[in-house]
């Protein structure tokens, strides 16, 4: 059902997304991606990189020498990030269809994860704890996502009314929790009005 309803947004959902920030999703973008620690060889899973709006900025932050992984689980999504993968000429991604509550790689896999926008959307703990399978002790790790109310890009109206009338939800999403447990060194800031959290820090098994 996620992927159904995700494949039939993928042609407008870069327009709607940056609509709806007013422009301005590239600034917070930038600073997730900032936050991720990487080293020269590392390889890096954008989980749920969606149409790839993120991936030019981690393709510059690895280098040549880093590889990143895209895993969506929407066809036509991944499409949409492929062409943008080939249109900048980024040899150092590779994409791949899958379900980011059973990821497709080994365990202690990868030095790096970064994650926009998914923890309000699936099973955030089911999620997590397949983030810490494949994740390298010492990983470091990037969750951003929404504190507006859930189904937002749905129905962008009732979600507005339901901000009006409440008030932004707080970050304390099933999941968040577990980071605070698992996650050294960690940093938890509001972007865009208080709309948007951004956590980082460092994985512990």
């Amino acid at each position: 059902m996620i992927a159904s309803f995700y494949d039939r947004r993928a042609g407008y959902y870069d327009a709607v997304v940056h609509l709806l920030s007013l422009g301005m999703d590239f600034r917070y973008r930038k600073i997730a991606v900032e936050r991720l620690r990487i080293h020269s060889g590392d390889l890096v899973l954008d989980l749920g990189c969606g149409t790839g709006l993120d991936l030019p900025l981690l393709s510059r932050k690895v280098g040549a020498n880093g590889k990143v992984v895209g895993l969506d689980l929407s066809i036509k999504m991944l499409h949409r990030a492929r062409q943008r993968v080939c249109s900048g000429k980024y040899s150092n991604i590779r994409l791949f269809q899958g379900d980011a509550l059973e990821i497709p790689l080994r365990d202690e896999s990868v030095e790096a994860v970064f994650c926009n926008y998914l923890l309000s959307t699936v099973s955030a703990v089911k999620v997590i704890e397949e983030v810490f399978r494949v994740a390298k002790p010492g990983a470091s790790m990037v969750f951003a996502d929404d504190r507006l109310p859930s189904g937002w890009f749905a129905s962008p109206l009732r979600a507005l009314g339901e901000l009006l009338k409440n008030g932004y939800f707080n970050s304390s999403l099933p999941g968040v929790e577990l980071l605070r447990r698992r996650l050294s060194d960690l940093s938890l800031t509001n972007h865009h009005g208080g709309s948007i959290f951004i956590l980082s820090g460092t994985f512990q098994p």
